[in-house]
């Protein structure tokens, strides 16, 4: 698995709209009504797949919906867009359906859903719009047509604010409602050519994992990186427990009623919190590489590391919802893909396992995360071997200087690593004094 810098790629821009209350009472009844169209041209769907029939396409949909009350109370190019989408989650089900009868996954897909609560009302957190024929992205504002019951004088203008990181011919977009913090964004795609890769020839590589998050190992630069994870765990631990406080609150209710705004802000913090981290992860990571003048980074992709172990009642349950190594490694591929830094996705078998000098397999880590040779004595971290490990795998000429010192599990032979410590809104040295003192603060 790979990806590298290429042209043509779609980037996304995310803003905030600032709708007034009559402005949020149209977008809420406009998203009812894509609701509404989603689940007639579903029910069509469906049926055709129970009575084993020819399953209608995107343009026989649109066919047949021409004349139907819940298109016509679209603009149509959010009609169009609302049935490609929905024939797009139809092929992701199909996809996965012959991944599961072949084995690749364990539990059977289930079919697309209707948009509906378990009240039986209809979800109004999302439009999408086919193309700028719909839609505009001004300094300040953000246009949007309106069908013909709702308009009354040109488009909707909605007040918008955020960073334009993109520019380019701007493609499909959607409005989408954050109920966890009660905010409407538009996320709009754009076509452009991304940065071009640089012309260094380094490379680096990287080991992901838990309680240190990251692992990164440069050729030719004797310490490692790390970024230790512990806090960053913890944070997450806490907003587990208040999340199932909460739970435990609202478990005498009905089934149909076990939610609440508050658990629903709860849970889309929690996330924002973690993607926040990585996002400032990323940007520490990328600085390195182009201090270091980087242009090929490899990230270990940790195959099926959760499937055949068992790390206890404890860590399971951790790691099962914390370690998201695809998401984490989106975010990575994205801040080095802007940087011009190519990266590609290797397999991190036996990569904590071998001794990074001798490349010998005879080796013990106890404790767990010392891995200790037992053929030429070295001695590191296992995370910090893991990522020289994968970089040798790729490029058996790579070298790191051993600059004496101890490493930060005091093992005497290894070079002692430059350890970072995440503090809740940035990443800083672990082993300066003022910056713990200011996380103690």
């Amino acid at each position: 698995m790979g990806s590298a810098c290429i042209l043509g790629l779609m980037r996304t821009n995310i803003l905030r709209l600032i709708p007034d209350k009559a402005t949020e009472r149209t977008l809420r009844l406009m998203g009812d009504r894509v609701s509404a169209l989603w689940n007639a041209a579903n029910y069509v769907r469906r049926q055709a797949f129970v009575a084993h029939a020819a399953m209608p396409g995107y343009a026989k949909l649109c066919e047949d919906f021409k004349e139907h009350e819940a298109y016509r109370a679209l603009p149509t190019h959010m009609g169009q867009e609302v049935l490609k989408k929905l024939i797009e989650a139809w092929e992701s089900c199909f996809a996965l359906r012959e991944k599961w009868q072949s084995g690749a996954l364990k539990d059977k897909p289930g079919l697309p859903r209707y948009r509906k609560h378990k009240d039986g009302t209809r979800p109004n957190d999302w439009i999408p719009v086919k193309s700028t024929a719909a839609y505009a992205v001004g300094p300040r504002h953000v246009a949007l047509t309106l069908p013909a019951d709702l308009r009354k004088k040109g488009r909707l203008q909605i007040p918008c604010r955020g960073l334009r990181r993109y520019v380019g011919p701007m493609k499909s977009a959607d409005l989408l409602f954050d109920a966890g913090r009660g905010r409407w964004y538009i996320k709009y795609r754009v076509e452009r050519d991304d940065n071009r890769p640089k012309p260094w020839v380094r490379e680096a590589a990287l080991d992901l994992g838990v309680r240190v998050a990251v692992s990164l190992s440069i050729n030719g630069v004797g310490p490692s990186f790390n970024f230790l994870g512990r806090d960053l765990l913890k944070d997450w631990d806490y907003w587990g427990r208040k999340l199932s406080e909460h739970m435990s609150e609202l478990s005498h209710r009905p089934k149909n009623q076990q939610s609440s705004k508050k658990l629903r802000r709860m849970f889309s913090q929690r996330g924002k919190r973690w993607e926040h981290a990585w996002e400032a992860l990323s940007a520490r990571i990328v600085a390195q590489l182009r201090n270091h003048k980087v242009g090929h980074l490899y990230i270990g992709w940790p195959k099926d590391i959760r499937r055949d172990k068992n790390y206890g009642k404890k860590w399971n349950g951790r790691i099962h919802n914390f370690w998201g190594f695809d998401k984490a490694s989106k975010i990575l591929e994205r801040h080095c893909a802007r940087a011009g830094i190519q990266t590609s996705r290797v397999l991190e078998g036996k990569s904590s396992s071998t001794c990074p000098e001798c490349h010998s397999e005879n080796v013990v880590r106890k404790p767990r995360h010392v891995l200790a040779c037992r053929d030429c004595g070295f001695k590191a971290h296992s995370d910090q071997s893991g990522s020289r490990n994968l970089l040798r795998t790729q490029n058996p000429a790579a070298q790191f200087p051993n600059i004496p010192g101890p490493s930060r599990d005091r093992a005497e032979a290894a070079p002692k690593p430059e350890t970072h410590r995440w503090h809740y809104h940035r990443w800083a040295d672990a082993s300066n004094p003022l910056s713990n003192e200011r996380l103690a603060a």
